[in-house]
């Protein structure tokens, strides 16, 4: 298993350079082809065929600086990913950054976005991107914190698992990250309930799968009632982790998402990466 593309949004948010950045050194040590795609933030439903304005409308008052300004992130995008040598190439989407994201992201292998920031002043990024195009596509998504990401990506790797299919979504998908870290732990919080997570030879189970894909990890299963996305953060903190993997729950697909409290708390608590899959 190896990520063979990797897709990043692309815009002008304060947060872009890094992220794409970030992308692109990825890609480059997973020999990956990386694609920036860059929307308008207009839904293709008010333009199925494409944008094409008449110079001198009022569409093209409105619309045009949104083209220029996609225009201009996959610019930055074609510069950043030049200078990391990477294949690349530059997609402009007459859509939502949200559902553009979502559909390229069926023909990728990752996708790369940044934690959603309130505080940012591009209004159009504030989407709730990571998690639509995690439950839409079907596809890993690597969050970016709004936090500088200090050091390198994905070297200590903390997997958080509960047994359930997300869980095993997320895991598998991380494989490739996992047979590059230096260290990797797999931790449970379990309730009594939770009679898999105590038998000695699950955890076996758990580990000789991880191994048979050159991944040595640390199983570690803790007997707590706890709040799971603040002990994970907590524990990814304390023991100096890059990286969290975990499933991402939810109860809806549509636009507006209900998350599971885990999720929602990770996602926007986070001050390092997240990789997340369903």
């Amino acid at each position: 298993m190896s990520y063979r593309t990797m897709l990043v949004h692309v815009d002008l948010s304060r947060h872009a350079s890094e992220r794409i950045r970030l992308a692109a050194q990825l890609a480059r040590a997973h020999d990956a082809h990386l694609i920036g795609t860059a929307a308008i933030g207009v839904s293709r439903e008010v333009f199925p065929h494409g944008y094409q304005s008449t110079p001198g409308s009022l569409e093209a008052s409105y619309f045009d600086p949104l083209r220029d300004n996609a225009t201009r992130g996959l610019e930055q995008f074609g510069r950043i990913a030049g200078e990391a040598e990477v294949s690349h190439e530059a997609r402009l989407v007459c859509d939502l950054a949200s559902d553009a994201l979502a559909r390229l992201a069926r023909f990728s292998d990752l996708v790369i976005v940044s934690q959603d920031d309130l505080a940012e002043a591009l209004a159009e990024t504030i989407g709730r991107i990571p998690e639509y195009v995690a439950f839409t596509s079907a596809r890993p998504v690597l969050v970016l914190p709004c936090a500088p990401v200090a050091g390198d990506l994905a070297r200590h790797i903390l997997v958080a698992w509960n047994g359930s299919k997300e869980s095993s979504s997320a895991m598998q998908a991380a494989i490739p990250l996992l047979q590059r870290a230096t260290r990797v732990s797999v931790v449970s919080f379990r309730s009594p309930n939770d009679t898999d997570l105590q038998e000695v030879h699950y955890q076996a189970d758990l580990a000789a799968f991880l191994a048979r894909h050159q991944v040595r990890a640390e199983i570690l299963a803790f007997d707590r009632h706890i709040d799971g996305g603040h002990a994970l953060l907590t524990m990814a903190e304390q023991e100096a982790y890059d990286l969290i993997v975990m499933g991402c729950y939810g109860h809806s697909q549509f636009r507006e998402l209900f998350l599971g409290g885990v999720t929602r708390t990770v996602l926007q608590d986070a001050k390092i990466p997240i990789l997340m899959a369903r």
